[in-house]
């Protein structure tokens, strides 16, 4: 599995009914080729239905939780946007208090938790992004 693989895996986890074109313009490859990366994923077990395997290697992954803080003059409305391209982001809230944005992402490794955090904190109007690494979910 590679890194398309696993931005392709990202965006049917966003949303799996997006349509083979959409799904190759967000990953940045022909929709023929996302169709045979598609194939090769169900072949191997990693997509059962379109849905992910939970005991595959996604479901092992790493998560994070990023606490961004904005500039004045930006507000998290303006950020959602844009935060909303990047692969393995799975929640965001608006929060009160000296941050002013909790992010929640995952992805199958800590580079791919690396990138997300390079994206985010290389955003125009974000001040500055602390990482929270999860240790064990409980629910």
């Amino acid at each position: 599995m590679d890194d398309k693989d696993r931005l392709l895996l990202a965006a049917l986890r966003k949303d799996a009914r997006r349509t083979l074109v959409a799904l190759a313009r967000d990953i940045g490859l022909s929709r023929s080729a996302t169709q045979e990366r598609l194939d090769r994923l169900l072949r191997s077990g990693v997509i059962r239905g379109f849905t992910t395997v939970e005991d595959g290697p996604v479901a092992d992954g790493v998560a994070a939780y990023f606490l961004l803080r904005h500039e004045p003059g930006h507000s998290c409305a303006q950020l959602v946007p844009k935060l909303k391209r990047i692969p393995g982001i799975v929640a965001m809230d608006a929060v009160a208090g000296a941050t002013d944005m909790v992010i929640r992402a995952e992805a199958p490794d800590i580079r791919g938790i690396e990138a997300v955090r390079a994206a985010i904190a290389g955003m125009p109007g974000v001040a500055e992004v602390t990482t929270q690494m999860v240790l064990e979910r409980f629910a």
